[in-house]
């Protein structure tokens, strides 16, 4: 395993400097706000993720999800992990994830966001002190209620994706609204 930084080839990880340290039991060091850094990049993040996902061969003039998987990590207490993941598909969602659907034309919709599981519980036991929207989707998701995250059920009582769902909405509109298509077969 290599613990030189993808980033930067000239030093070794984070991780790996915080172990070592660890190891040698080095005392007073003082680790940095990564999470900090990390969070105030999320625009760019989207962005960038968006651009690579129009690059890619597979999606080129095709609409394709991107979600984006936030957690922190257990040994670096102070860290912020986001992993950003392009598909075809719809994915099922999960905690510590936002979804975003991108269309050839340049709409870009927001789908959803689920915090963490531990903030779920705390968002549930004071529905006061938080939206009504947040609190009723995570006791929808609680609940498997996926139709309010653009599923349905097939013949076979599967879950799978809803293409005439439109509760997603755009990003810079005035009422963020899918617009409404008729679909003739």
């Amino acid at each position: 395993m290599s613990l030189t930084s993808n980033i930067d080839p000239s030093r070794n990880t984070v991780g790996s400097i915080y172990r070592d340290a660890q190891i040698s039991g080095e005392r007073g060091v003082i680790i940095g706000d990564v999470c900090h850094e990390i969070k105030k990049d999320l625009v760019k993040d989207i962005n960038e993720a968006i651009e690579k996902g129009r690059e890619a061969d597979e999606f080129k003039g095709k609409p394709f999800y991107l979600a984006f998987y936030e957690k922190y990590d257990l040994m670096l207490k102070r860290s912020l992990v986001r992993i950003p993941k392009i598909t075809h598909y719809r994915p099922y969602p999960e905690q510590d994830m936002m979804l975003f659907h991108v269309y050839p034309n340049d709409d870009v919709y927001f789908c959803w966001e689920l915090p963490h599981r531990s903030q779920m519980l705390n968002i549930v036991m004071n529905p006061t002190l938080y939206p009504q929207e947040q609190v009723d989707q995570i006791k929808r998701w609680e609940n498997l209620q996926l139709e309010y995250f653009g599923f349905t059920k097939d013949e076979n009582g599967n879950w799978v994706e809803n293409k005439l769902y439109r509760g997603d909405f755009l990003l810079g509109s005035s009422d963020g609204k899918k617009e409404v298509k008729l679909v003739l077969a």
